[in-house]
């Protein structure tokens, strides 16, 4: 069967860890899929050793429905209780005292693949309104309302976006995550690429906040409280602002042997690699007039030109350069201006350390994407910096950016050998005296040993 948008069925090892760790955090009198499609969470949970009585499922499309009642019979448990039902109407009941096992449908109302939402849909308040948001609002209300417990699949981006937000806040109001999110990955479900999760939640106590904070894993979080005091650059030191083609990239773009008077070289993602920056391969136009039909931004050529540090927008973690023969940049390139106290070759060194990508890699979804990760302005913000002040360290400040500055001025490229700056960058790592023992796993799963001063 074709499934319905946003619908995934669950693969039965998934299914199976979804109910070892809710029936993990306590016994589960009966439970209950509010969106349980043919039936595989409760077969899960009837495998092990849930009684066929104690299981009940409701779902809205009616194939569905059926076959989740044959796929059950099927297996001995006849005996489990089908509703076709909308699990979120108001008039439909859920089944009192239940634990929650869900793999609601995932389905975003905004953004360039948004759906139609349905007129009568709760929980949409807020600026990324979703379906698998309203149905974990409805689920935290049953878990606050019968003292019970909810083991939910969810695509990682509502535990940590801010633009769900809303949803955070309103879960917490009525329920507290038991323990850290357990990300899955990208491979949890076959053909889907949105990262996973597992959320555990539980009845509030009286000391629970309610708040949007990210629900942040286990993974890195000592790292990160580590680095949490550690100084940032100030917020407009970063910004996107290169060359938007938009829809008149054929007619702007061209190859570096044109020689129109009226193109200039441009630099794009490709051209930059940690240290280095490459010469620009294309050139665009300068002349081609913008009208209603024909949308793109050039910003002028000496805004660009006085940008000291590029940062590559598509990949895992900050790879940045100094902006060696300025000129125009697109913008799948971020431009840095640090304050004035610090050398660009010293932030660039900062930006393309260890602890910078761990940090990183850590904090955000968008570098754990093995499809079309991000690197963005706001993830620049956060970088920690051992210090923002060259008098705060400057023989080391001086140190680190001037073997940046001869590896990157090496002819041809750099080269994968330059002892002087391995050594700055092993000292600028310590100088953010982080313990011995404190390791970074990275999104891929490598580890890397921070050192200690």
């Amino acid at each position: 069967m074709e499934p319905a948008r946003g619908t995934h069925p669950t693969p039965p090892a998934l299914a199976r860890e979804l109910v070892e760790a809710l029936l993990g955090a306590g016994p589960a009198p009966s439970l209950l899929d509010p969106a349980c499609g043919e039936g595989e969470l409760l077969l899960a949970a009837h495998r092990l050793g849930i009684a066929a009585e104690r299981l009940h499922g409701i779902e809205i499309d009616p194939a569905r429905a059926r076959r989740a009642e044959r796929r059950l019979a099927e297996h001995g448990a006849g005996a489990a209780r089908i509703l076709c039902a909308d699990a979120l109407a108001g008039e439909v009941r859920w089944p009192g005292g239940t634990s929650i096992l869900a793999n609601p449908p995932w389905v975003s109302f905004s953004g360039r693949h948004a759906a139609t939402p349905p007129t009568a849909l709760p929980s949409l308040n807020g600026p990324w309104p979703s379906l698998h948001g309203a149905f974990l609002v409805a689920i935290s209300k049953h878990v606050s309302n019968e003292r019970t417990k909810a083991a939910v699949l969810l695509p990682s981006s509502l535990c940590e976006l801010e633009r769900y937000g809303g949803v955070r806040r309103q879960v917490t109001a009525q329920a507290r995550v038991i323990s850290p999110p357990r990300e899955l990955g990208e491979s949890a479900f076959p053909g889907v690429v949105e990262p996973a999760t597992l959320l555990l939640l539980g009845p509030r106590t009286s000391n629970d906040p309610a708040s949007p904070a990210p629900w942040s894993t286990t993974r890195g979080s000592e790292l990160l409280s580590a680095l949490a005091a550690h100084p940032r650059l100030p917020p407009d030191c970063f910004g996107d602002i290169g060359v938007h083609t938009g829809n008149a990239s054929a007619q702007l773009l061209l190859p570096p042997e044109s020689r129109s008077p009226a193109a200039l070289p441009i630099r794009e993602g490709r051209d930059l690699v940690a240290f280095h920056l490459s010469p620009a391969r294309r050139r665009i136009r300068t002349d081609l007039e913008r009208t209603p039909e024909r949308r793109f931004r050039i910003p002028p050529l000496e805004r660009h030109q006085a940008i000291p540090i590029l940062v590559r927008q598509t990949a895992r973690h900050p790879i940045a350069a100094l902006h060696t023969d300025p000129g125009l940049f697109r913008n799948s390139l971020l431009a840095v201006r640090p304050p004035p106290d610090l050398d660009p070759a010293f932030v660039v060194a900062v930006l393309n350390g260890t602890v910078a990508r761990s940090a990183h890699r850590l904090s955000f979804l968008d570098a754990r994407q093995r499809t079309f990760p991000q690197v963005k302005v706001a993830h620049l913000r956060a970088v920690p910096f051992p210090f923002t002040r060259r008098a705060d360290s400057p023989r080391l400040h001086d140190r680190v950016a001037a073997a940046v500055r001869s590896f990157s001025a090496e002819r041809g490229g750099p080269s994968a050998e330059h002892p002087a700056l391995r050594r700055a960058l092993a000292d600028l790592e310590r100088a953010y005296e982080l313990s011995e023992d404190l390791v970074a796993t990275d999104g891929a799963g490598a580890a890397s040993p921070i050192r200690s001063r």
